[in-house]
């Protein structure tokens, strides 16, 4: 008995190991299972374009997820100045080591407003896709609420809608997490996302041909948008936005695609390079 304690005191014995849990993850739910079967059968493509490679995820455990959901994977990392992907190199790196798996397709979430002149344009071109969201403005991270103010709502909104409209016009394959807002000022949500404004970030989507997604962790888009989008004929993307290796049903996607009845040429449907 002493020696079994010794051991799990030194930690050569470990009945929680951290290898042990990344290595095993869940198999899907029936329910998951039923909902993906209902989705294909009406020929929904589906693909998790936002895949992050953190928190323990890694390109093989993205293949292994896809491989037991039939929802394809597309693996990311944030690429930036002060990011995990601050230069070509590690880009290079990246792009080099996801290309094992050659269903896996291969995006950046791009965090730099300057990105498409940062990145080398023959490691772009090995790219599927590139992400942007509109979360960091001036390069202040709107999440971190208490380190800025606002002081006047209406010109900070003003702002931020002209802001959401240059990324919306950049390069980008995908708008992740479209009509976002941080808490502080969500009590604004409505009168400033009005259908004017949505429909401003959709026709450029449109005419940019950006996808906008569902995401499945948050609360945007709303309904309101989804249906414009759709009617206006915009391209739709799900994604997880995942901060660690735990499985994901991507139900708040899945089920606003089932809820909307939404038709396979309303889906982002890429192809691996």
């Amino acid at each position: 008995m002493k020696l079994l304690l010794s051991l799990l005191a030194a930690g050569i014995l470990c009945c929680h190991s951290t290898d042990a849990r990344t290595l095993q993850q869940p198999e899907p739910s029936r329910a998951m299972r039923e909902q993906v079967a209902r989705l294909k059968a009406k020929g929904i493509p589906l693909t998790d374009y936002h895949i992050h490679i953190r928190g323990g995820m890694t390109p093989e455990k993205a293949y292994n997820w896809m491989k037991q959901t039939d929802i394809r994977s597309g693996i990311l990392e944030n690429a930036g100045r002060d990011w995990p992907l601050s230069d070509n190199d590690k880009i290079k790196a990246f792009i080099d080591d996801a290309q094992k798996f050659p269903e896996l397709l291969i995006g950046l979430q791009v965090n730099d407003r300057d990105w498409f002149a940062m990145i080398d344009a023959q490691l772009k071109a090995k790219l599927d896709f590139i992400l942007a969201d509109t979360m960091i403005m001036d390069g202040q991270k709107l999440w971190f609420e208490n380190e800025y103010t606002i002081d006047n709502e209406d010109a900070w909104l003003e702002r931020y809608f002209k802001h959401c409209m240059t990324i919306v016009n950049e390069p980008i394959t995908i708008l992740a997490n479209p009509t976002y807002l941080p808490n502080k000022i969500m009590h604004r949500y409505d009168d400033f996302w009005t259908e004017d404004r949505m429909s401003q970030l959709i026709d450029a989507a449109v005419k940019n041909n950006v996808a906008l997604e569902i995401q499945a962790g948050t609360n945007f888009p709303n309904r309101k948008f989804i249906e414009l989008a759709i009617a206006k004929n915009a391209k739709i993307s799900i994604g997880r936005n995942n901060t660690d290796d735990s499985s994901n049903e991507l139900k708040r996607s899945l089920d606003w695609l089932e809820a909307l009845n939404v038709k396979p040429e309303n889906m982002l449907d890429l192809q691996r390079k």
